[in-house]
């Protein structure tokens, strides 16, 4: 589970921008000031201002991972009468599948903080009153990670078709990068969710840059150790997507049945993917057919898909994220190719 998590509340200065103004645990000054600058810029950038929606950031040079929450005030001293800032949660990106999977329930949390803060800028408390509050925000989205602990540690997890690894040395762990790709909204996300937490987002989250998870799983008696790289289907992401592509040992090109553009754009995905692993093809690639659930609203055929996937060399697979089916068929496919490449 998640060891520990920071919360910094930003707001934006007329003059000077946007400003870090309290942490808790005190946060690095650089780290606190790239907080403040990417967190409102994207509030803004997303126009998501004057909205409880949470948004997930990276931050990958500190290899972490922040949940934004917009804060807005009334402050009749301020241009346009409205004081803005942001609250952010920081986390381990290690650990980002756990929010992901739990973010609706997280919005309650964020609710009270944001409500909090809200008073603390209406009656201009000073900074010894704000910090007092940030630290009592930040137990208690630590309370709320034990909670979900105690709640992880109960649920059943499907295990059938993957069997947990045995404990071994790390030495003996073979472990092999997949890349995840597609059109935005295809379900890119829910799939891995699926996939290493048998869990599913209702609420569409719009991953940015790029989202790394992983399961360990036992094939063939041997510790087959999947790193999976979500890459973020947003044009406005291509420019950075090259570096992720790169050491991939296996390709997952994700595209929604019910949006034909999505299908459409399946070639530009495979030329992309291909220019940056600079080879044809790597051990394994495969086309997935998502959201097949959603039968009636349909617009791909599965003859046209596999006709596509014949063409480009790609196991073809449909699936639900939503209900699980052929989700795992995926994975252990892509596993057991993998594992037939090690030598006993």
């Amino acid at each position: 589970m998640v060891d520990h998590v920071e919360v910094i509340y930003s707001y934006f200065h007329e003059t000077l921008g946007p400003i870090p103004k309290i942490s808790f645990p005190k946060l690095d000054k650089k780290f606190s000031r790239n907080i403040a600058q990417k967190s409102i810029d994207l509030l803004s950038a997303e126009e998501i201002m004057n909205s409880k929606a949470l948004a997930f950031l990276p931050f990958p040079a500190e290899k972490k991972k922040g949940i934004i929450r917009c804060i807005e005030w009334t402050d009749e001293s301020l241009r346009g009468d409205v004081g803005t800032g942001s609250l952010t949660l920081i986390f381990d990106e290690s650990d980002d599948a756990i929010f992901y999977k739990y973010i609706k329930d997280l919005e309650a949390v964020f609710d009270e903080a944001a409500e909090k803060i809200i008073n603390l800028n209406i009656d201009k408390a000073d900074n010894s009153t704000f910090e007092t509050t940030i630290k009592e925000i930040h137990e208690n989205f630590q309370k709320w990670l034990k909670d979900l602990e105690s709640q992880e540690i109960g649920a059943s997890h499907d295990s059938e078709a993957f069997p947990e690894p045995e404990a071994i040395d790390e030495s003996e762990k073979f472990t092999f990068k997949v890349v995840i790709c597609g059109d935005f909204a295809c379900g890119k996300t829910s799939t891995v969710l699926r996939f290493t937490d048998s869990a599913f987002r209702r609420t569409y989250i719009p991953t940015i840059g790029v989202n790394v998870s992983k399961k360990e799983v036992l094939i063939d008696n041997k510790n087959i150790f999947l790193v999976l790289w979500d890459i973020a289907g947003q044009q406005k992401f291509s420019f950075i997507r090259g570096q992720f592509y790169q050491g991939a040992h296996a390709t997952i090109i994700v595209y929604d049945v019910t949006r034909k553009e999505t299908f459409n754009d399946i070639k530009n995905w495979h030329i992309d993917m291909k220019k940056y692993l600079g080879y044809d093809g790597t051990s394994i690639d495969i086309l997935c057919g998502n959201k097949i659930d959603l039968q009636h609203m349909r617009e791909v055929s599965t003859k046209e898909a596999e006709a596509l996937a014949n063409e480009l060399g790609l196991h073809y697979f449909e699936t639900s994220a939503l209900t699980g089916e052929n989700i795992n068929e995926i994975f252990s496919t892509i596993a057991k190719t993998l594992a037939a490449t090690v030598d006993n």
